[in-house]
């Protein structure tokens, strides 16, 4: 993942981590394969002797521990089995990213976090398509589809980052909520019908094995704009004047690239 990510992703963990650094959680990395040189991940991010770390993704390759057979039905995994799910830089890769977020929902133990990053802008880059961007409603949207509650969402429209502000990262905390047996029902029940639709299998193959329900001790997470507070003190750091170099520097160099690229590649910006 890119800079800015990576940095929002230290964000995440300081607001909302920070009192279970010694607790023993299992965290889910979605979309974890490194794919470029000098790329960042979530393992870095979320590096901890306390806590399991396992990378998945639909192909072997770096930083991938586990690889899912299919990529919208995640049977390696079990239901309600994970702490925290970390998810950087794959919505926009995902072709059908709303059962993606169903399997999160599915995975995630009740009181369970996740953590998604994915561009609102920034140039084409297939991995190996790219069919996505999502705007501030994008996110909150995918929670109320999930059955997920909100627990901070932020898309950066300011460039303080520095280094990735052009893909203005659209950042959501999610968690599953503690739900009673009427909900826990529905929400198991739209899972399998999406993913039996979209597998052609009939429903009761899609349908998960009972899960255990025991709430895992991020449930004591409670919301706040720790993203917003965060974008919002570092542009306070810096003054009017040094923003609008920032910018004028931005855009003198996004017009050296403009002249030194083919006209073919300008019609795809």
């Amino acid at each position: 993942m890119h800079q800015s990510a990576f940095r929002k992703a230290g964000v995440f963990r300081k607001a909302f981590l920070a009192p279970f650094e010694t607790a023993p959680l299992t965290v889910l990395d979605v979309g974890s394969a490194v794919v470029a040189d000098g790329h960042m991940s979530n393992r870095q991010a979320f590096l901890n002797p306390a806590w399991t770390y396992v990378g998945l993704d639909i192909e072997p390759g770096p930083n991938v521990d586990l690889v899912v057979a299919e990529p919208y039905d995640w049977r390696e995994v079990a239901s309600a089995s994970v702490d925290l799910v970390t998810c950087s830089q794959v919505f926009e890769h995902t072709e059908f990213f709303w059962i993606t977020i169903l399997e999160i929902g599915r995975v995630l133990k009740p009181g369970g976090v996740a953590f998604i990053v994915a561009p609102g802008s920034g140039p084409l880059h297939r991995y190996p398509v790219d069919c996505w961007r999502f705007y501030d409603d994008g996110m909150p949207a995918l929670a109320k589809w999930a059955d997920l509650d909100v627990l901070d969402a932020r898309v950066q429209w300011s460039p303080v980052y520095g280094k990735g502000d052009q893909w203005r990262d659209a950042a959501i905390v999610l968690q599953r909520p503690l739900r009673d047996e009427r909900r826990e029902a529905q929400a198991a029940a739209k899972t399998a019908m999406v993913k039996a639709a979209h597998l052609g299998l009939p429903l009761d193959a899609a349908l998960s094995a009972p899960a255990d329900l025991t709430p895992t001790v991020l449930s004591a997470c409670t919301p706040m704009p720790a993203l917003a507070r965060e974008e919002e003190a570092l542009f306070a750091a810096k003054s009017g004047l040094a923003h609008k170099a920032t910018q004028v520097g931005k855009n003198l160099r996004d017009i050296r690239r403009t002249i030194s690229r083919p006209a073919k590649d300008i019609v795809r910006d």
